[in-house]
């Protein structure tokens, strides 16, 4: 049987008659940093040393006469041409990848006389390891196997016993799902301390003059895309406005919930003829509550939702927009998705902005991506959408201060902008737009799914009065409601990124000062998690690609 090896997913093997040598060694080099001579009476101090990066060749041969061996010099060529570090696999290690360039000059001798060529084909492992072609798990279901255990503790705190079978250090990925409200995640293990979100805070003086304490709230904070709950009761009617983005987008009609989420059932009656509107549709808002103190509108919130576009015939129309605005319904930011391809399947997505010039800020596609099939990836659209399907279609918009911040769910990056005049302007309604386009039909050539699913609105900015006689020895309590019920919270220690929201929305500002991300050396070790008081302890599940030298 030949002996495999693939190079950037191809066999090598299936190009040669065989292989005569292989040379991966024991590791890496290693250089070695000593003192100076003389220093010490003998030898030289150590100072410290490195592993470099690994070099493996690969010896092959290949029979038959020179217009034989005219195929493998182009195909090897071919294959060896990669701008990066690509996948290189041994048949007696298949689950390790060596990720590979080629070094030096590929030799290829051809003996005429003997009928048989030999090459010489030098690889270099930038990393100097190999990583595991298969991902690593450790959760609730396999708990106490191979990978480690997940102990839950008297006092809610989790040790999560992690089993590194490698014979490197490895970063993990924990991924924290919520079962009810939660001040804060601490990760704990003799390598380090990780610590997000919400943290206990000591009065400074006896009698201090800090009489007040900013902490989140969640104003809206459903469980779950799809249940009509999400929406009754939170959302109103709001025919009575003008759409806050566009005064031209008609808000006569009806949004009302159906199957998954609101959805535009009509677009209000035919507008008079000698007016000129781009689309006709339908308008709901959300009236930002007051919190808990009895304060309505907030400078600093954080809101994510979700949304279904799907075009299922070539040339459907429609729009769907979520736009957050202040007391005199003025556009602060917003988003939409917005079809006008009346022929076939691109759309736009588009990020709004308000202040002293309003104006559609960014724009996506439509070249990038269509709307055709839910971007599921079934092979019959060249550019499916990734963000808004049935499985994803999550997005968030933030307010600090005077910078909005728009992310993609599926982590399709986030953008930043600085609106400095609406530093203190506060958010206090937000609408939902859906319309059709001026003059096509709302049933037979309206986008087929057009929903938005969920709809959440954590305020970042609540007030606590705290007396100025409080002694110094008590503590400001930690906000219990930082991370809501069912929030997933993604760590990946590798990266040293941070996701929140439904476990994709860049969130790297939660990472409490002082803190920072560790790996796990090999066997067996413990980190120690802990969450706010009276938080139930959140799923957790672990995974990570082990290392070899």
């Amino acid at each position: 049987m030949t002996f495999s090896i693939s190079f950037n997913g191809i066999e090598l093997s299936a190009l040669a008659d065989g292989f005569t040598s292989i040379e991966r060694n024991f590791g890496a080099t290693w250089t070695n940093n000593l003192g100076t001579e003389g220093i010490t009476r003998y030898g030289q101090e150590f100072i410290y040393n490195y592993s470099g990066a690994k070099t493996i060749v690969v010896t092959l041969i290949k029979d038959g006469i020179p217009k034989d061996w005219v195929n493998i010099r182009q195909k090897i060529a071919k294959a060896l041409d990669v701008p990066e570090p690509s996948p290189l696999i041994f048949d007696d290690e298949p689950g390790k990848i060596w990720y590979a360039v080629p070094d030096q000059l590929p030799t290829f001798s051809e003996d005429i006389t003997g009928l048989r060529a030999t090459g010489t084909l030098t690889f270099i492992v930038p990393s100097g390891v190999a990583v595991s072609s298969y991902t690593q798990k450790l959760n609730a279901d396999n708990s106490g196997g191979a990978n480690g255990s997940i102990t839950v503790n008297s006092d809610n705190s989790v040790d999560v016993l992690v089993n590194n079978q490698g014979t490197l250090p490895a970063y993990l990925n924990l991924k924290f799902t919520h079962k009810s409200d939660n001040a804060y995640i601490g990760m704990a293990h003799p390598n380090g301390v990780m610590a997000l979100g919400s943290q206990e805070q000591t009065l400074i003086d006896s009698k201090t003059t800090e009489t007040t304490k900013v902490e989140s709230q969640w104003l809206l904070n459903p469980s779950g895309i799809s249940q009509k709950s999400n929406f009754d009761g939170h959302f109103d009617v709001a025919n009575d406005v003008g759409n806050p983005q566009n005064g031209q987008l008609l808000t006569a009609g009806n949004l009302v919930y159906n199957k998954d989420g609101l959805r535009l059932q009509d677009g209000g009656p035919t507008p008079e003829k000698d007016k000129v509107y781009s689309a006709i549709g339908a308008m709901q808002v959300f009236k930002v509550p007051a919190d808990k103190v009895g304060d309505v509108g907030t400078k600093n919130f954080t809101s994510t939702f979700n949304i279904f576009a799907q075009a299922t015939k070539q040339g459907q129309t429609g729009l769907i927009q979520v736009l957050f605005c202040d007391a005199n319904n003025k556009l602060m930011a917003g988003m939409g998705i917005y079809k006008d391809d009346s022929k076939g399947n691109s759309f736009r997505t588009q990020l709004y902005i308000g202040g002293n010039h309003p104006r559609t800020w960014k724009t996506f596609g439509p070249a990038g991506q269509e709307l055709n099939n839910g971007g599921h990836g079934d092979g019959k659209v060249p550019n499916p959408n990734l963000y808004f399907n049935s499985t994803t279609g999550y997005f968030t918009i933030q307010k600090k201060d005077r910078v909005f911040n728009f992310t993609f769910g599926n982590k399709g990056g986030n953008y930043p902008i600085t609106i400095p005049e609406l530093g203190d302007v506060k958010c206090t309604k937000v609408f939902v737009y859906m319309g059709q386009l001026k003059g096509r039909d709302i049933g037979s050539q309206y986008i087929t799914n057009l929903s938005l699913r969920m709809f959440n609105f954590q305020k970042n900015d609540v007030t606590k009065t705290i007396d100025s006689n409080t002694d110094a020895s008590t503590f400001i309590p930690a906000d219990n409601h930082h991370y809501g019920n069912g929030e997933v919270v993604n760590v990946d220690m590798g990266s040293a990124k941070i996701y929140r929201k439904e476990g994709a929305t860049i969130a790297n500002d939660e990472l409490i000062t002082g803190s920072e991300p560790f790996s796990v050396p090999v066997g067996e070790s413990i980190i120690n998690c802990t969450f706010g008081d009276g938080a139930t302890p959140p799923d957790i599940e672990l995974t990570w690609k082990e290392r070899f030298l």
